[in-house]
């Protein structure tokens, strides 16, 4: 008789599309990948946070060849470079696909729960109960699913030979709460990336009294400097010094307050913080048809002068004309050095020079003088603050990412998901019936098994057989009594 062979069928061959996309799906659900990823975010942001301090330096001075390293190091903003956003954005995706992993498995779980159990189960599981009872099957499963219905839970039952199972649950839903918890920490990292991408820090906004400036950055947002307030101790330092500002916006005032160190003040993602002050000298410029080419405060401190270091200084700058003239204003620690102060300037003075004049000229308050080919007339003394502008723009998002991860916080712990399996099987004498709550490490799932057992007591007028290995102080601490039914086997 002749043999015939069996040719196998071939296998359909997958697309390229659908061999790539498993590679990515198994790329981001990857445990492994998701430790690599963090641990480079980890470093990034350790990175980030060193960058401000002077342990770099301290590389460069101890290992002289990092020193190209180190200036590199202090150059790269790390949190605002394409690098931090595209990290953010790999574990977001990450993420989001690991979530979406889970839906057919919370699905199952929430609508279609195995309802049967085995013996094994229910002898070897961490806390477990046995009843023997007079009562038929029918009468044992309605007094127990009368006890859990009043405690809130579903209960399923499936005929299996002569056995009846049961699976009960309550709190379904919280599965459903690792789903916000996720969103919350997508948009966290979402949140990150567009602070990184768009928001900014400014160290030194400078703001003299009665002016206003331009935040920039395409934010839209300009601060004007009303006044500045301070008090002095005796001994001549600052005390407090508060700055009253107006926030615009597009050009129209949308906020007014009081600033002070520690004391910030913010306007949507902008805040505005005061950081120090210092005194302003206004002066006006006229070139020589007379014509006013400056007229306006001139921030005096933020330099000093080259041969004394008490004297504060700083620049008119003439845009139009193309030139910065210097101004040195009278030393401000006479006692400190006093051979520095060769200018030997009074109290309403001012030296002005054009650059590279030595000499210069110096002005008395209120009357004009000729510098180089210009009329400079020093009118007033006024004042100036320093402020930091931080611009956060993914803080809405932190904040909606907040809601999302302490509502799913919220639900997964004050709403667990509490489930018990229990076994009926006929006997000569009635009903045996066996259940077990799958709360293994759950202090609080085991409370609630034993106060079940409790009211099952009161309906069954039956007491059980409590299995509770290594568990048995559980019980007793509980219920300040022994465990029903005999000793913990």
């Amino acid at each position: 008789m002749a043999e015939t062979a069996i040719r196998p069928q071939p296998t359909q061959q997958r697309s390229t599309l659908e061999r790539w996309v498993d590679k990515v799906w198994r790329f981001f659900t990857s445990v492994r990948n998701a430790i690599y990823e963090i641990a480079f975010l980890t470093l990034l942001v350790l990175i980030g946070t060193l960058r401000g301090s002077s342990v770099p330096q301290m590389l460069a001075d101890s290992v002289p060849v990092l020193e190209p390293l180190v200036d590199r190091w202090y150059a790269w903003d790390v949190f605002r470079s394409s690098v931090f956003a595209i990290t953010l954005a790999i574990i977001a995706i990450a993420i989001i696909i690991c979530t979406l992993n889970r839906v057919p498995q919370i699905w199952a779980t929430f609508a279609h729960p195995k309802i049967t159990t085995t013996r094994g189960f229910i002898n070897s599981a961490d806390t477990s109960a046995s009843y023997s009872l007079a009562l038929n099957g029918d009468e044992t499963l309605a007094k127990l699913h009368e006890v859990l219905t009043k405690r809130r839970y579903r209960t399923l039952t499936e005929q299996v030979g002569t056995a009846t199972h049961v699976y009960a649950d309550k709190n379904r839903f919280s599965g459903f709460g690792t789903f916000p918890f996720h969103i919350g920490l997508i948009l966290l990292l979402v949140g990150g990336i567009v602070a990184s991408s768009l928001g900014f820090r400014e160290n030194e906004f400078v703001i003299a009294e009665g002016s206003r400036e331009n935040v920039g950055h395409g934010t839209g947002l300009s601060v004007e400097l009303i006044r500045v307030r301070d008090t002095w101790s005796a001994q001549g330092s600052p005390i407090d010094y508060t700055s009253v500002i107006t926030v615009y916006e597009n050009g129209e005032p949308v906020k007014t307050g009081d600033l002070r160190v520690n004391a910030p003040m913010s306007y949507g993602p902008a805040t505005f913080y005061q950081s120090s002050f210092g005194t302003t000298g206004e002066f006006t410029v006229r070139d020589a048809a007379g014509n006013i080419v400056f007229s306006g405060p001139t921030e005096l401190g933020l330099f000093t002068s080259r041969g004394n270091p008490d004297a504060p200084a700083g620049f008119i700058t003439i845009p139009n004309e193309g030139l910065r003239l210097s101004v040195i204003a009278p030393d401000s620690n006479t006692i400190n050095q006093p051979e520095l102060d060769t200018l030997k300037l009074a109290p309403g003075e001012m030296w002005v020079g054009l650059p590279g004049d030595a000499e210069g000229v110096v002005l008395l308050q209120g009357q004009p003088a000729q510098v180089g080919d210009y009329s400079v007339t020093f009118d007033r003394e006024g004042r100036y603050t320093i402020l930091q502008v931080g611009y956060n723009p993914g803080i809405p998002i932190f904040i909606i990412a907040a809601f999302f991860l302490l509502g799913g916080l919220m639900v997964t712990f004050y709403f667990p998901h509490r489930r018990i399996r229990a076994i009926l099987q006929p006997t000569e004498a009635g009903t045996e019936l066996s259940l077990a709550p799958l709360a293994k490490r759950d202090y609080s799932g085991k409370r609630e098994f034993y106060d079940i057992l409790s009211k099952m007591n009161d309906a069954t007028l039956s007491i059980p057989e409590v299995r509770a290995p290594g568990n048995k102080g559980d019980y007793e601490y509980l219920y300040n009594q022994p465990l029903p039914g005999g000793e913990s086997k």
